[in-house]
């Protein structure tokens, strides 16, 4: 592959689909490729330092903080799903810079923001070697450097972590009411601020999570959910089959006894529409399916086939009628 092409794409420059396409598969057709497309792309952001973004944080948490908000937007426009790799070396000059900037103001209390429009998917790499995929809608924000103590993080939407084990400097993820600490383990947040649940969905490990709302705190063991309710303000452990929570960083989207609308709601954020529903819809019935595609139509062909239902693409909006 040509460096100059992957510049350009890079800076999102590419126009063509089947260009776009190239330089994907190439990426994906090995490690070696990866990690060059990784150094180009840190390469590319860090010679752009001075054209990077500063804003006050307290965007999307309740709680005010005397911080810096850096705002990245590396996602292509033109492909649903993009990557995201901030490694080590990247926060680091990230934090000098910013120290430049201002010496008064400590690096740990100045962060990262990266926001993933509906239809896209991301993936960071934080310097301390933990993995975060991040689902369609979501704003993932952490600290150019952790604190001695801790390691805190944001999320507003879903995100897949595989933290990097410290035993002396545990992971916390603050989510709206929700508060999760984990030591290092693969676990799935799903914690829209527009949704009346928030999940956290464990895979291997253990997992502290706790209510701010009543104080409510649970340790869950592989295959447990915690559920907590907006609507109540209760904190319940269940057990669920995982990979129905965490298919998504796969482009897989799965389903189990789930209803309508929450099918459309997942469809709204994984294909970046709109969509309206007939009055005579039963929004109650229930789905259990798994599908791989990047297509709606053939998403939306797929529920015709097992729901009486016709449907009008129109753009970025989707009416959906009895037949």
């Amino acid at each position: 592959m040509e460096e100059e092409k992957l510049i350009q794409y890079i800076q999102g420059k590419l126009t063509s689909e089947e260009e776009i396409t190239e330089v994907l598969d190439w990426i994906e057709a090995s490690g070696a490729n990866q990690k060059r497309y990784t150094e180009l792309k840190n390469l590319w952001v860090i010679t752009g330092l001075k054209q990077v973004n500063e804003q006050h944080s307290g965007k999307f948490f309740t709680k005010p903080a005397p911080a810096k908000t850096v705002s990245f937007n590396f996602l292509n426009p033109l492909v649903r799903y993009a990557a995201v790799f901030v490694l080590a070396f990247l926060s680091g000059a990230l934090a000098l810079y910013l120290m430049n900037q201002d010496q008064k103001t400590p690096f740990y209390h100045t962060y990262n923001e990266i926001q993933v429009p509906n239809g896209e998917k991301s993936m960071v790499t934080l310097y301390d070697g933990t993995r975060v995929w991040l689902n369609s809608g979501t704003t993932f924000k952490y600290p150019v450097a952790f604190q001695p103590g801790e390691r805190k993080v944001y999320v507003d939407g879903e995100a897949f972590f595989d933290v990097s084990k410290k035993k002396d400097q545990p992971f916390i993820i603050q989510a709206d009411q929700l508060k999760i600490k984990v030591l290092g383990t693969r676990f799935d947040v799903c914690a829209y601020h527009t949704d009346e649940e928030f999940f956290v969905t464990l895979e291997e490990g253990s997992v502290y999570t706790s209510s701010d709302a009543n104080g409510t705190e649970l340790v869950l063991s592989p295959g447990d959910q915690a559920v907590f309710s907006r609507k109540t303000n209760q904190l319940a452990q269940i057990k669920v089959d995982t990979g129905l929570y965490s298919s998504w960083k796969e482009d897989l989207l799965r389903f189990q006894d789930a209803p309508f609308k929450e099918v459309i709601k997942k469809m709204e954020r994984w294909y970046d529409v709109n969509i309206t529903l007939d009055g005579s819809i039963d929004t109650e019935e229930t789905y259990t399916m798994a599908i791989k595609t990047e297509s709606l139509r053939e998403m939306l062909n797929v529920l015709s086939k097992t729901t009486p239902m016709k449907y009008e693409i129109n753009g970025k909006k989707v009416r959906i009628t009895k037949p």
